[in-house]
């Protein structure tokens, strides 16, 4: 779907839809969800404090661990990151990689009644997966602020 003078909308999912997101409940963001859903398109709306959590959170570090692996998804980073930096100052885009760094250390009672190997096993995995997180974030703060930081 194409609107004049905006992005058009290329992604589909599984049901053929595109997915929406709006970002924003103010009068813009619900007129436009309105409008999206008026045409049958699902609409999820964020407020914009906590839209930022979820785009660059969910969305944006996602597309860039899927971009690691896919050129295409490489060539399209900086128009990612155009539109982001259209929504969000960089204050906010730092304070929200900064809430994202925050991890919960491990836990071995959540593992009670397991055998050592198997708890030591998951240790070494959530090590892993927690390195693996933060050099996704360091990524995601190279190109969200680049010589701002």
């Amino acid at each position: 779907m194409a609107i004049p003078g905006k992005v058009s909308v290329t992604r589909k999912v599984s049901n053929g839809h595109p997915r929406v997101t709006v970002i924003g409940a103010g009068i813009s963001g619900l007129s436009c969800a309105r409008m999206l859903s008026d045409h049958n398109l699902p609409v999820v709306v964020f407020k914009k404090s906590r839209g930022v959590d979820y785009l660059i959170g969910e969305k944006f570090l996602n597309f860039l661990e899927d971009a690691e692996r896919d050129s295409e998804l490489r060539k399209e980073i900086p128009e990612f990151v155009a539109e982001i930096k259209k929504l969000f100052e960089p204050w906010q885009l730092k304070s929200c990689l900064e809430r994202a760094r925050e991890t919960e250390p491990f836990d071995p009672d959540d593992y009670k009644g397991e055998e050592p190997e198997d708890i030591e096993m998951e240790r070494k995995s959530d090590l892993r997966r927690c390195a693996s997180d933060l050099l996704m974030l360091e990524s995601a703060k190279e190109w969200l602020l680049g010589s701002e930081e």
